[in-house]
């Protein structure tokens, strides 16, 4: 790796986010919370806090997750399995934290070398999401390695392709996609919701589970009154 790949590196990287935010879960961990669920609750929102620290909309984090939830739902998995999906989906995106802001905000398209490095971030939220060992961080891990996995195998990190991916993975990744497409981003408007329809739709086989995709669009009508609304202020009897 040349001196220049280095300070791109860590210009991209900022490594600082991940140390602080383990010693921080490790200090909770090391508390005295005899309640295993209670702790379990504790580490989801702390890793939630860093992600809105970092920049996430949190109003998008619940709508993807609400999404997720009813996805799963309506694939038949269970009530108390799509619970822990929705969970999951709240904070699967971890590894974003030691990705530099200013990458997220460049208007223009990233460099190959940028994107290589970018694409970490994946592994990156595994691990630290895996480390913490409770059924909710232990899914929201897979998650996060596999949400850019495509069903034909064309994504990343892996390569890994239809049934390979997670069925949580696959479902998250239609949720999260749909949750970016339909707001701004620097250098991209919103897409309406007719275009994202479309869009997902032309990726069914390809990028998304064909047998999801279809779940998706018969809930359509109910995905997008989430989208369209702050889940923040709304009454929690709304959505969960």
């Amino acid at each position: 790796m040349t001196k220049n790949m280095n300070k791109q590196t860590s210009d991209i990287y900022q490594m600082e986010n991940r140390a602080f935010l383990e010693k921080k879960l490790d200090q909770l961990r090391e508390s005295v919370i005899v309640d295993a669920g209670y702790l379990e609750n504790e580490v989801i929102e702390l890793c939630r806090t860093a992600l809105l620290v970092h920049g996430k909309d949190s109003n998008q984090m619940r709508q993807i997750a609400q999404i997720s939830k009813i996805l799963a739902e309506s694939l038949g998995l269970g009530v108390v399995y799509s619970k822990m999906i929705e969970q999951a989906a709240r904070i699967y995106d971890l590894g974003n934290i030691v990705i530099g802001s200013e990458i997220y905000k460049k208007e223009d398209k990233l460099s190959f070398e940028e994107f290589n490095i970018v694409k970490n971030h994946t592994l990156i939220g595994h691990d630290i999401l895996k480390a913490q060992g409770f059924p909710i961080t232990n899914l929201s891990a897979i998650i996060s390695a596999e949400h850019h996995e495509w069903w034909d195998g064309g994504g990343y990190p892996l390569g890994k392709k239809g049934t390979e991916i997670n069925m949580a993975s696959r479902i998250v990744a239609i949720a999260d996609t749909v949750g970016a497409l339909f707001r701004k981003r620097p250098g991209r408007k919103a897409w309406s919701y007719d275009e994202i329809l479309k869009y997902i739709e032309n990726r069914a086989g390809i990028q998304f589970d064909p047998d999801i995709i279809d779940v998706f669009l018969i809930n359509k009508e109910v995905i997008y009154k989430i989208l369209c609304t702050d889940l923040e202020s709304a009454p929690s009897d709304w959505y969960h």
